[in-house]
């Protein structure tokens, strides 16, 4: 017993002592060596990183007809020279339907009015840069000529996020 005991102790002992550690290196340097330094490379791989917040939703009232929203973008890591788009498209062409009825609204970014095209990009942001932001500010004037049934009346927006 005392003979296993000895030999796990020494396993131990080789195991943990650090002047007795086996080192992997590029470089060993002796008394004997002529050069009496040595280079290591320290390094870390950035994968890309975002972080897009949408609005969650925009519900129209007869008092609320002009609703703004924020769209940000943070915790931007890119490869240098490439660009973070983040484009939108809408189900019904910004129109709010309910069976073959539906009012008309429009979409405005940074007070910008966007193109009645179904697909276009609200938002780019560089490489280098941490964030970035819109306003998007949702406009109708509630319009019921074509709201033949009540119901609710829905359209869907759809924000897809590129990198170039």
């Amino acid at each position: 017993m005392k003979k296993l005991s000895a030999i796990v102790l020494a396993a131990v002992l080789l195991l943990t002592s650090p002047s007795l550690w086996l080192v992997s290196s590029g470089n060993i340097i002796t008394q004997d060596s002529g050069e009496k330094s040595g280079n290591i490379t320290v390094g870390y791989d950035a994968g890309v990183a975002y972080t897009v917040t949408i609005p969650a939703s925009v519900t129209f009232t007869d008092s609320e007809k002009r609703i703004e929203r924020p769209l940000q973008v943070n915790n931007i890591v890119l490869s240098e020279g490439s660009t973070l788009s983040v484009n939108i498209a809408s189900s019904n062409h910004f129109k709010m339907t309910h069976g073959e009825g539906y009012i008309e609204y429009s979409l405005l970014v940074n007070s910008n009015a966007v193109p009645k095209q179904n697909s276009f990009n609200i938002l780019k942001v560089a490489a280098g840069e941490k964030s970035g932001w819109a306003i998007l500010e949702f406009v109708t004037d509630l319009d019921t000529e074509h709201a033949s049934y009540a119901g609710s009346y829905t359209d869907t927006l759809t924000f897809t996020v590129t990198i170039n």
